[in-house]
């Protein structure tokens, strides 16, 4: 997504990171996502500091209308810097879209490739989707750099709860009677290869399609009530004697 790209820009300064990504989808479509980085404070005192870092993201989320920014937090720890932040969409779909708009232009194409390639696809009510994140692509020559203990010890994490249980995910761990997805991995272990999300689910649909079929429904069995009182008069019309002037 948009924020994760953003974000991204910051870790190409450096081979560490670790990531975790926290998303939940509603039955209407929209949704929240908590997102949390670890960088080093270099990566951040090349970028302005954490006032720099902080400003690059709001700005970049305000280029984005589908997007609202609940919350954002940048503060320095034992470990780095942390990057924490609160997004939230009508449509948690618009989301998929988003490395197409203005504020994408701005990024390396490395940054896209820590964001994700996005592969959706529409089969009748279900959506397939399939998020690619390239590590090794986005760190280059970086990842020479990374020591094994930092190999081992920093994790991406993505962790997607949906409204109902998925036709197909190819998730490491699964919870909430198969509605929570998680995924995690080392970063050792994604500079090996490119982490693959895959969920096949049926499509959310919105509250007022719900709302309008109840509708459709309700105005349905009135038609089919009128039509039936309309027959029952017309056959109890027919039955009756005809009374006419004898010849």
């Amino acid at each position: 997504m948009q924020f994760s790209a953003g974000l991204s820009a910051c870790l190409l300064l450096s081979s560490c990171f670790e990531t975790h990504e926290e998303l939940w989808i509603n039955r209407d479509g929209s949704g929240k996502a908590e997102l949390t980085y670890v960088i080093p404070a270099s990566a951040v005192f090349m970028l302005g500091g954490t006032e720099g870092v902080e400003k690059k993201v709001r700005d970049m989320i305000a280029r984005q209308p589908p997007l609202s920014l609940d919350a954002l937090e940048v503060k320095e720890t034992d470990d780095g810097v942390r990057i924490s932040g609160t997004v939230s969409a009508k449509s948690m779909l618009s989301l998929l879209d988003l490395k197409k708009g203005e504020g994408s232009r701005e990024l390396p194409a490395a940054a896209l490739d820590i964001a994700g390639d996005f592969d959706v696809r529409l089969q009748g009510l279900d959506i397939d989707l399939t998020r690619t994140v390239k590590v090794k692509e986005a760190v280059g020559l970086f990842s020479l750099a990374v020591g094994k203990e930092e190999r081992e010890k920093r994790r991406l994490v993505c962790i997607l709860h949906l409204p109902m249980v998925p036709q197909e995910s190819n998730a490491m761990t699964v919870e909430d009677g198969g509605k929570t997805l998680k995924w995690e991995t080392t970063l050792g272990e994604a500079l090996k290869k490119p982490i693959v999300t895959h969920v096949r689910a049926r499509m959310p649909i919105p509250t007022a399609v719900w709302y309008a079929a109840a509708l459709l429904l309700v105005a349905l069995i009135a038609l089919v009530r009128m039509i039936w009182k309309w027959r029952k008069r017309a056959l109890q019309a027919s039955a009756k004697p005809q009374i006419g002037p004898i010849p």
